[in-house]
C-alpha cells in the first residue's frame, strides 16, 4: 500500500471591508512553474471555500506542471459595487503578481467582448502585461477558437494554452 500527500497552501487578498477579493494563491509545488490567471469577476472561492472554477484551474495546471497559481479578476468587487479604489488596488495586485509568475494566463471568455467596461479593463491589463514583457497565453479548444473561460464545458478537463492573440479585441 502507498499513501501520497500534498498540502496545498492558500492565501486570499481582501480589502479592510472584505467587498473586494483582489487575489486568490494557490501553491501546491513551488518548485513548478507559476501562473497568473486573470478572470472576468470574482468568485465565491476563498481560503477553504472552492468553487468549480478555481477547482478546474488548479486541475488544469497540475497538469501542465504548474505548482502555483495567483487568480486575479478585471472586477474584484464581491457585490459588484466596484470604486475607484478598488480598481486601483486591483491593478496594483496584478502588477504585483506579474513579477511573481512564469506565465500569464488571460481566460475571461467571450463573454467579455460585449461589455465595453471589461474590455477597457482588460486593455488597461494587458498595457501593463506588454509594458512587463510577460509571457501571456489562453486557452485554445481543439477546433482552433481561443480566449475561453475555465468553466467552457469541452476544457474543463484539459487544456491547451497558446500564446495569447488579441485579434478578438474590441476598442
Amino acid at each position: 500500500m502507498k499513501i501520497t500527500k500534498s498540502t496545498i497552501k492558500t492565501e486570499v487578498t481582501y480589502d479592510d471591508e472584505m467587498k473586494n477579493k483582489y487575489l486568490i494563491r494557490k501553491e501546491w509545488d513551488k518548485d513548478r512553474k507559476k501562473a497568473l490567471v486573470i478572470m472576468k469577476n470574482a468568485g465565491q472561492a476563498d481560503e477553504i471555500v472552492q468553487d468549480q472554477t478555481t477547482m478546474y484551474v488548479i486541475n488544469n495546471l497540475s497538469k501542465l506542471e504548474y505548482g502555483v497559481v495567483d487568480i486575479v479578476n478585471l472586477f474584484p468587487s464581491i457585490d459588484g459595487n466596484e470604486t475607484k479604489e478598488s480598481v486601483i488596488e486591483n491593478l496594483k495586485c496584478i502588477q504585483e503578481a506579474i513579477a511573481r509568475v512564469d506565465d500569464v494566463i488571460i481566460a475571461v471568455g467571450k463573454g467579455v467582448e460585449t461589455n465595453k467596461k471589461a474590455v477597457e479593463r482588460l486593455n488597461m491589463i494587458l498595457a501593463i502585461l506588454l509594458d512587463k514583457r510577460a509571457n501571456i497565453l489562453q486557452i485554445e479548444a481543439n477546433f482552433g477558437r481561443k480566449g475561453f473561460h475555465p468553466l467552457y464545458p469541452a476544457l474543463k478537463r484539459q487544456w491547451k494554452l497558446v500564446p495569447y492573440d488579441d485579434s478578438h479585441k474590441v476598442s
